[in-house]
């Protein structure tokens, strides 16, 4: 059976009510831009509801660390939620855990530096203009953000949010399908937060960095020019990154139209003896794959739930997916269920 409640979510005990009236196995939470729930409103209901499973799509660091706040309230509830569960972060989070520990399998659990060094995630996005503004609105307020980066093993964010671009190859080798896809990509910085959550869980020794560009190639000029000539603190103010968002969308609807919708993820590990292993995915829609991560996520939480007599993994509590992946024995699967959605083109992994 199935019905649908409309509602709005930042309403006193609106969403209260309505998760108090239904049984509600999993919550999935995909309403952003999450810098507008900072008291995270929506997980603090589940929890209060006693929703065994929750699933978001977050990214901002602040609204992180409130999120984990909560976790012995989600112990409590024997809720387990997991916070920035899309493609990236949340997919790209588990391919930089199986790169660390295809080079550093000991990482796990021991004391000290793990024996990794560096850390490097970089995306690609094309024909996002069918999703509206939002995404649009995102882009632009982590701008005004710093961006959360490790220097020499440790944190040490910074503000350089689309402060020049490099370019990345976007496959394994020539001829692969995610070469022929997506090929190589200028990308500028942006504050995704796994260049931090994910260098800091894994004890990197040196640097993390993280990069994305889009298409057609002009866009990434337009944004690099536009960040150099705006000040920070405008960026922040959402009037003026709604106001460029709006202003910006009949442009991106109509270069989308000589662009076809594409999504890659590259993630680079550094052992510190220099050692590296890439791991790369491609899909034929960002937006399926971020819906298709999220639900994979939340599904993957189900299982767990449903086999935890049977020893699986099953923590209430909240987490970040890297933490999920680190269980040696679970990591397979759930590579599996991310890895295989329909519309994947790619993915795959090399050590070098």
């Amino acid at each position: 059976m199935c019905s649908f409640h409309r509602l709005d979510w930042s309403l006193p005990g609106a969403l209260d009510e309505l998760l108090g009236s239904l049984n509600v196995d999993a919550l999935l939470h995909t309403a952003g831009p999450f810098d507008a729930d900072p008291e995270t409103g929506v997980l603090a209901a589940a929890i209060r509801a006693k929703v065994p499973v929750y699933v978001d799509v977050a990214d901002p660091m602040a609204y992180i660390a409130r999120a984990r706040s909560l976790s012995v309230d989600a112990k409590d509830s024997d809720t387990m939620a997991l916070i920035c569960a899309g493609a990236f972060p949340g997919f790209s989070n588990v391919l930089a855990v199986e790169c660390a520990r295809r080079l550093c399998p000991a990482v796990a659990g021991a004391a000290g530096e793990s024996g990794l060094k560096d850390l490097d995630f970089a995306y690609f996005t094309a024909g996002l203009g069918g999703s509206g503004a939002v995404n649009l609105l995102i882009t632009n307020l982590g701008f005004g953000e710093p961006v959360p980066l490790y220097r020499d093993g440790k944190y040490a964010p910074q503000m350089i949010a689309g402060g020049g671009s490099r370019p990345v190859s976007f496959f394994i080798e020539e001829g692969d399908a995610a070469f022929n896809l997506v090929g190589e990509r200028e990308v500028w910085p942006w504050p995704f937060p796994e260049a931090a959550t994910v260098a800091g869980h894994l004890r990197i020794s040196g640097n993390s960095s993280t990069g994305m560009g889009t298409a057609p190639e002009i866009w990434n000029t337009i944004l690099v020019a536009l960040v150099a000539l705006v000040p920070r603190g405008l960026w922040r103010e959402r009037w003026f990154s709604e106001g460029m968002a709006w202003f910006s969308l009949p442009l991106v609807w109509v270069t989308d139209k000589f662009v076809s919708e594409t999504h890659a993820i590259r993630v680079e590990a550094t052992a510190s003896d220099g050692r590296r292993c890439v791991a790369v995915q491609t899909h034929q829609s960002f937006r399926s794959c971020v819906a298709q991560s999220s639900a994979e996520f939340a599904l993957d939480l189900l299982e767990r739930r449903r086999r935890r007599k049977e020893g699986a993994p099953w923590k209430p509590g909240v987490w970040l997916p890297e933490e999920l992946a680190d269980d040696a024995a679970w990591r397979p699967k759930l590579l599996r269920r991310l890895s295989s959605t329909p519309g994947t083109v790619s993915c795959e992994f090399r050590t070098l």
